[in-house]
């Protein structure tokens, strides 16, 4: 899921429909090594995400991501299935350069982003301050009140177009409990660090015939910017995937994207692979342009 340091205009609507599918297979060791799963544990994830957007000003831009999500896993003899609404997102950005097609100047802008534990409040089948597929933007902990800060960056240089992305998301501590049959307790989360590099090469502009490759990383760090204490298992992991995706216009407004998140590198975390696809849709007047 590449995020855009561009904006739209004034008075414009997208809409971009994706969907993960994410399969857990191993798990990573403290030291990065790669064992199997702990007996009786299995997960698999699947996620549907309407991401729309519309343009504020000319460098102001607002998303509203709502989602759902559904969870097939056993977690120490409890299993947990189900779909539900995922965690509710929304998020405001400001462009604050443009990218200069003569110089080296790339775009930046800022995101914003709020989450609220709408799995919590509604019950909805997850596993307790797990997290989504990690290319999932925002990156939170399932029921985990969260604000999320963004930069981003974006430079064409042609026939490429190069994008980087970076996430730092603070989750207010709350009770959780891992499954129904555990007592709740108060968990403080460490911070979250999302970042994203992307190169994307459009062989065809006439049909939007291009392909991406895209590096994500997913962090959690030891500490918190509130000064608690981290007090949940493990106290951090890291993350690193990549992922190829081809890209193509279905006709002047629609385009489709297709990829597969590839486990690269990780620690104290699980690894998966994340089959996944998107649909986007151009509501302004002429012609999509990504």
């Amino acid at each position: 899921m590449v995020s855009y340091a561009d904006t739209l205009p004034e008075g414009v609507f997208n809409a971009r429909f994706f969907f993960y599918s994410r399969f857990t297979q191993a798990q990573y060791t403290n030291s990065g090594g790669i064992t199997g799963l702990p007996p009786g544990f299995y997960e698999t994830q699947m996620l549907a995400l309407e991401a729309m957007y519309f343009g504020l000003g000319s460098n102001t831009e607002l998303a509203i991501l709502p989602s759902l999500i559904g969870t097939d896993s056993s977690i120490g003899g409890s299993s947990i299935n189900g779909w539900g609404l995922n965690d509710f997102s929304i998020g405001i950005k400001h462009r604050w350069i443009i990218q200069d097609p003569n110089s080296a100047r790339p775009s930046f802008a800022t995101f914003l982003f709020l989450t609220l534990p709408t799995t919590s409040w509604l019950g909805t089948p997850v596993p307790k301050g797990g997290l989504p597929p990690i290319s999932v933007l925002p990156a939170t902990h399932f029921g985990s009140p969260s604000i999320t800060t963004t930069f981003l960056l974006r430079k064409n240089i042609r026939p490429l177009r190069f994008y980087g992305g970076l996430y730092y998301t603070y989750g207010f501590p709350g009770m959780e409990s891992l499954t129904a049959a555990d007592s709740p307790i108060f968990a403080q989360f460490g911070d979250l660090v999302q970042y994203k590099m992307a190169v994307e090469d459009v062989v065809n502009e006439k049909h939007g015939l291009g392909f991406i490759l895209e590096m994500v990383g997913l962090s959690e760090l030891p500490f918190s910017a509130d000064g608690l204490p981290v007090n949940t298992t493990p106290r951090s992991f890291n993350l690193i995937a990549v992922q190829p995706t081809f890209e193509v216009n279905i006709t002047p407004k629609l385009a489709l994207s297709v990829g597969v998140l590839l486990p690269a590198w990780g620690n104290n975390e699980y690894l998966a692979t994340t089959p996944n696809f998107s649909l986007w849709y151009y509501f302004g007047s002429g012609t999509l342009q990504r």
